[in-house]
């Protein structure tokens, strides 16, 4: 089986990019571009970058900030342990940012996300080397690649958010955090998923 999951808000207990635009965008960008978003008018891909075309300040200054303010979900070393007994790929794929993943997610753990660059403001840019079909959510992409790299007939995958029902709806077993959004969707929309709070629920419930 392969794993795949999701960071913000899914490893981490908070929305980096959320802090981020809360502390040095302001709360408008909830009633500007998060609302364009949920409506559907733009995609994943658009409300990062016009999002932080609007952050003026470099990686430092961010990670000054958030560093103190982000934690870790439970249980996330107990499902990399249960994942390599059974030699079940673990790979993150992430509609969050390259520069921020790098700082919080364990050694060892390939991931597949936005990328970002800053000349005074923020470049952010879809994920490199992976083809996607037009309109297709990249996580969908990344699923398929890895599905056919490592042979792997079926696909877990662990998430959060709106953005992480493209891929759920497409994998064999879907695991949401405990009332969130993509619980929600899974359930308006006929998705089997079951809801959790700490990683290491997953390992035992994939054992089942």
């Amino acid at each position: 089986m392969l794993i795949l999951c999701d960071f913000d808000g899914t490893i981490t207990l908070q929305d980096v990019t959320n802090l981020i635009w809360d502390r040095f965008i302001g709360p408008s960008w909830r009633g500007d571009l998060l609302s364009s978003y949920k409506r559907g008018h733009i995609s994943h891909l658009k409300i990062m970058v016009d999002g932080y075309k609007l952050v003026r300040e470099p990686k430092y200054v961010l990670m000054d900030y958030v560093r103190p303010l982000v934690s870790l979900r439970a249980g996330f070393d107990a499902l990399r342990a249960h994942c390599a007994a059974r030699q079940w790929p673990l790979a993150v794929v992430s509609g969050g940012l390259d520069f921020y993943i790098q700082e919080f997610l364990p050694a060892g753990v390939p991931f597949y996300s936005y990328t970002a660059a800053f000349n005074e403001h923020w470049h952010v840019a879809p994920p490199p080397h992976i083809e996607k079909a037009e309109a297709e959510d990249f996580k969908v992409s990344v699923k398929r690649l890895l599905k056919k790299q490592h042979r792997k007939e079926h696909v877990a995958f662990i998430g959060d958010g709106r953005n992480d029902f493209p891929v759920a709806s497409k994998a064999d077993k879907v695991f949401a955090v405990r009332h969130s959004m993509l619980a929600q969707l899974c359930q308006e929309r006929g998705v089997a998923c079951r809801e959790f709070d700490d990683f290491a629920e997953i390992g035992k419930m994939l054992g089942e």
